[in-house]
């Protein structure tokens, strides 16, 4: 009977499911019955039941992610803002970073202005990030007048130049040149464009402590018809991390001049970051001249954030393989 020949064959083929005893229970219950015609329905329910138990016993495979891995940044936001001295990093690659502030100054009892910069930044490897920013809206205040517009447009770049063995910049160059977008008839701009490279370094202190020096110097617009002066800046910058999210720093800086025959521009500024996390951050300070043409007066805030991944897999990657190198730098060597 077909009943009888499937169980047996169930048997023989080796399916843990069915035993021999189970198997000559349902062999006889079917011979008992005499009912040829149930035999197919039997036999088909035997093979039924054998595939059902064979493919429980099947190990499961691993499934293929449907989602990306999540790829943790290989280090913390660090914004350049919202002191004057820039630091070495470079944004992690194929990240978006984006730093928007406000900045009052008082440059007499009469004389306000109002400044909102804004800067993209873009990492597109590992040695190199490029930026496009702006003073974005200016209020000029000088009894009678004030003045209102967009401000000048700045295009530059930071390349690292040398690295520790982790792969963190200990020198980098910033080229930029500034888009005269500003009215000139407003005495918001010069209707010039500027030209400055700045070379970046910075270096642990102590245990908490971390410096950055700038050095720069470009070639400044006048105004039309006129040439050109030159401009040098020095800055230097100190910051602490002390337990929690908040990270002061105070910073200095000198500059030659800010307009052709005037005098040199010395401040000095304190402030602080909060980092809220890897991807978020304000910050916040106070600024005091100490020279005649530098103002006397300056507030400032702002906020900083990375919004997303630009570059896809190519950035995710990159990263990676980043953040192994540095872990690879700082493991300890084998036999030590």
């Amino acid at each position: 009977m077909i009943a009888a020949r499937a169980a047996y064959w169930l048997i023989d083929a080796g399916f843990e499911g069915f035993n021999q005893r189970d198997a000559k229970r349902i062999v006889a219950a079917a011979h008992a019955a005499g009912l040829a015609q149930i035999d197919s329905r039997l036999a088909a329910a035997l093979v039924v039941l054998s595939t059902s138990t064979a493919l429980a016993q099947t190990p499961a495979q691993p499934q293929s992610p449907t989602t990306p891995p999540i790829v943790e940044d290989s280090q913390n936001l660090e914004p350049d803002r919202p002191d004057v001295t820039n630091g070495t990093h470079i944004v992690d690659v194929g990240l978006l970073q984006i730093e928007f502030g406000g900045l009052f100054s008082r440059s007499g009892a009469n004389h306000h202005n109002l400044g909102t910069p804004l800067t993209f930044r873009l990492g597109l490897t590992d040695w190199l990030e490029v930026r496009v920013g702006g003073d974005g809206f200016l209020s000029s205040s000088v009894p009678p007048s004030r003045e209102t517009g967009i401000g000048d447009v700045q295009v530059g770049a930071k390349l690292r130049l040398w690295a520790d063995p982790g792969g963190l910049p200990v020198l980098s160059i910033l080229p930029t040149i500034n888009l005269p977008t500003a009215s000139e008839s407003k005495g918001l701009g010069s209707g010039q464009s500027d030209f400055t490279v700045a070379l970046l370094t910075g270096t642990d202190f102590l245990t908490r402590g971390h410096l950055d020096l700038n050095y720069g110097v470009g070639l400044i617009g006048a105004g039309r018809g006129l040439s050109r002066f030159a401009q040098h800046l020095i800055s230097l910058s100190a910051s602490v991390e002390v337990p929690g999210p908040v990270t002061p720093y105070a910073e200095t800086f000198w500059l030659s001049r800010q307009e052709p025959g005037g005098g040199h521009v010395m401040a000095i500024d304190t402030g602080a970051i909060y980092v809220i996390n890897p991807r978020f951050a304000l910050d916040g300070g106070i600024q005091g001249g100490l020279s005649e043409a530098a103002p006397s007066l300056s507030i400032f805030g702002g906020v900083s954030m990375i919004v997303g991944n630009i570059l896809g897999d190519h950035g995710v990657h990159a990263r990676q393989r980043q953040a192994a190198r540095r872990r690879a730098a700082h493991a300890p060597k084998a036999g030590r």
